[in-house]
């Protein structure tokens, strides 16, 4: 079974600052290049990337994601984070977990955080759409390790405690 996590991601066409609508094709293109398993959502006009083999993903809420992001660029882990359109919810990506299920610890998951399932797929914002990327995926830069970015989110959720 695939599922389709996003938080009120794009459903209308995506659209530059100029108004004119992205070249989702080269959307794809941008993101299969990186490895990633890529398709385009024609009838959304929205990109979903493919989870469980070269990456997860993880979703927050942005309360945490903010102090998330900052505590892994500090620790030289950032990797790719998008938001949804009313940056309300913030998915980072991250290598694969290598543990045989994505069980997020239960503090977690009482914040509201969700682990896209394996086989799943996430929405991401097309890779030119800067307003929606507050970390772009680079060429030739590793995600981050999903135990990693799980760890962070435990150690920053305790500190705002």
């Amino acid at each position: 079974m695939t599922s389709t996590m996003h938080r009120n991601g794009p459903t209308s066409t995506p659209m530059a600052h100029s108004g004119v609508p992205y070249d989702l094709a080269a959307g794809v293109e941008f993101y299969r290049r990186l490895g990633w398993h890529t398709s385009l959502d024609a009838g959304r006009r929205r990109l979903m990337v493919h989870t469980g083999d070269v990456l997860d993903a993880l979703i927050l809420p942005a309360r945490l994601a903010s102090s998330v992001a900052t505590e892994l660029s500090t620790s030289l882990l950032n990797g790719p984070v998008s938001t949804d359109t009313d940056h309300r919810w913030w998915t980072f990506l991250a290598a694969p977990c290598q543990r045989p299920n994505l069980e997020l610890p239960v503090e977690l998951r009482t914040a509201r955080v969700h682990a896209v399932p394996r086989g799943g797929h996430v929405v991401v914002p097309h890779p030119a759409d800067a307003e929606h990327w507050p970390r772009r995926p680079q060429q030739d830069r590793p995600l981050p390790p999903w135990s990693a970015v799980v760890a962070i989110a435990r150690k920053v959720l305790q500190a705002q405690r």
